[in-house]
């Protein structure tokens, strides 16, 4: 069977190649193209056709390559805050903003003799940039956010307010979090986990998989599920232990419903006893 890793919040699903060179490539192809044909700020009258091409293609490219590098480093940085994604956004646009206004007020300067190098002159460049900025990033940032899962949801209408005399529903006990995480395919019927390297083995009635983030990250979404860690590598759900067998050397070892054993560790058997456990007989 192949293994499918299932991202955690704020992960992509596409791999960087294919969103490198699928969306965003051709997004500031496309840009060059299209405002050299055009043109604007001046330059259909003062550049040739070849000149607009190099001048734009050379622009939009500095400035792709500088959001990239920019985005790729805040990104690296907030991996662990998925939720300061705008914040970052927002810093990566103004950064290469900056950079691109002084770069373009130089290059005006030296092929046009357009002299922005005034504070006055550079905070109309800063404008203009930001807003070319913006309209180039506009469909990859949404792609790319909608990729990671990090644009909400429509907030759902408000439910219409109950007379005075009625009794409340009474509130359906919510799900674990981390169960949103597991593929369809394997049911919501969860045994264990396991940790893999960065990875964490899920597995339940129906199979197995792996789901890109930490195991003490996992457990903590699990709250309101009974179970718990019996190894430094191992959670185990309550209603999943079977039976348990002792080795030779006292440890306790859990049979799963499906037939998986799980090795508790020292620091965890006396828990393990104390949930009723190591009573347990095997099927």
């Amino acid at each position: 069977m192949r293994e499918t890793a299932v991202p955690a919040a704020g992960q992509p699903r596409t791999p960087y190649r294919r969103r490198l060179l699928g969306r965003r490539l051709p997004v500031l192809l496309a840009t060059a193209l299209v405002l050299t044909l055009l043109g604007p700020f001046g330059t259909f009258a003062d550049l040739t056709l070849a000149q607009r091409l190099a001048y734009w293609c050379g622009l939009i490219g500095l400035g792709g390559l500088a959001f990239e590098l920019l985005t790729l480093g805040a990104g690296h940085l907030l991996r662990e805050r998925a939720g300061a994604w705008r914040a970052m956004l927002a810093g990566v646009i103004l950064a290469v903003a900056a950079l691109m206004t002084l770069t373009v007020a130089l290059l005006e300067k030296t092929l046009r003799g357009m002299d922005f190098l005034r504070p006055l002159g550079l905070a109309e460049l800063f404008v203009y940039v930001v807003l070319v900025t913006l309209l180039v990033s506009a469909i990859p940032v949404w792609l790319e956010l909608r990729d990671r899962g990090l644009l909400a949801d429509p907030t759902p209408p408000p439910s219409p307010p109950l007379p005075d005399n009625a009794a409340a529903p009474p509130a359906e006990p919510r799900e674990p979090a981390f169960l949103a995480r597991l593929p369809a395919r394997l049911g919501r019927d969860l045994l264990a986990l396991e940790m893999e390297d960065h990875y964490v083995r899920v597995h339940t009635a129906e199979g197995s998989d792996l789901i890109l983030m930490r195991l003490r990250d996992a457990i903590a979404e699990l709250a309101g599920l009974e179970g718990m860690q019996v190894h430094r590598s191992h959670w185990v759900a309550a209603a999943a232990v079977a039976g348990v067998e002792r080795k030779p050397d006292g440890k306790l070892v859990l049979v799963l419903r499906n037939g998986l054993r799980v090795p508790v560790s020292r620091s965890y058997a006396a828990a393990v006893r104390e949930a009723g456990w190591a009573e347990k007989t095997g099927p």
